[in-house]
């Protein structure tokens, strides 16, 4: 508004005028920047450390005009043809390429994450589904910690199904992947392998630490009202370590095997192939 009411027949003090409003304008909104840079990933730290640029780009601007293009001759061919006002342009130039770039860079990592999450999440409980476990536990280090595999599955789960529906049953297995996402540590893979059965790839101290857990999770289930129907289920659970990435596979066929001796046992019990 400054630039459209203040009238000045010099152009370089029109341009002086412009950039300084220009910039004012964009350094409304710096302290929000600067906040959110910290936490922002890298892309997005990208766009706002250009942000950064080009607010800073016009104070600098209006620097140069003041300097610099006083002593030029003020008609519109002169100014124009000046080398600081050629560098000017191409500065503006080379920072929209720029810009432009991180901006699409940052569209293009949208959309691989959005199908990544279609490719590695299940759908109904945001869980990780086979796919993404599999592709997850790629990146842990098994060398820092130990590592055990829970593989548990609620037990009676058709007859809930067949008693109250199928949406009351979707509205359980979201309830139960809650608890299981509320109650993870950050280095905690869980994923939802199909039906009613949940696997949880969990790091802990010891043997006796990876029950304790487990027994955590078990009560935690089971002392949770479900639904407006006042459900209330069980598990039953199989419990194994875990050596090294390549025992992954291995470690799934002896959690699940153990889990089906705890329900050949009478369900409802964490059954594992160590003893404390």
């Amino acid at each position: 508004m400054t630039y459209f009411s203040y009238i000045q027949p010099q152009i370089w003090v029109r341009l002086i005028i412009l950039n300084i409003s220009l910039g004012l304008v964009g350094f409304i909104t710096i302290p929000h920047v600067l906040k959110k840079l910290p936490s922002s990933k890298s892309f997005d730290k990208w766009i706002l450390i250009f942000y950064l640029i080009s607010v800073s780009y016009s104070f600098f601007r209006a620097g140069i005009n003041f300097i610099f293009l006083e002593p030029i001759d003020q008609s519109q061919f002169t100014l124009t043809s000046s080398v600081w006002w050629l560098l000017c342009m191409s500065a503006n130039i080379l920072l929209n390429i720029l810009f432009a770039l991180v901006i699409s860079g940052c569209a293009v990592k949208d959309v691989i994450h959005h199908l990544n999450n279609e490719r590695f999440q299940d759908p109904l409980t945001h869980l990780l589904n086979r796919r993404g476990f599999f592709e997850k536990n790629k990146v842990i280090d098994f060398g820092n910690s130990f590592y055990f595999l829970i593989y548990f599955d609620l037990d009676h789960f058709k007859t809930i199904n067949d008693t109250w529906g199928h949406y009351t049953g979707d509205l359980i297995l979201k309830g139960v992947s809650e608890i299981i996402l509320n109650n993870k540590k950050a280095n905690d893979l869980v994923a939802r392998f199909g039906g009613e059965e949940f696997i949880c790839l969990i790091s802990a101290k010891n043997e006796r630490d990876a029950l304790h857990q487990t027994q955590q999770l078990k009560a935690l289930i089971e002392q949770t009202v479900f639904t407006n129907n006042k459900i209330r289920i069980t598990a039953s659970y199989g419990l194994t370590s875990i050596n090294n990435l390549q025992d992954i596979e291995q470690a799934l066929h002896r959690a699940d095997h153990l889990l089906y001796r705890a329900k050949a046992n009478g369900r409802n019990q964490i059954s594992s192939d160590f003893v404390i």
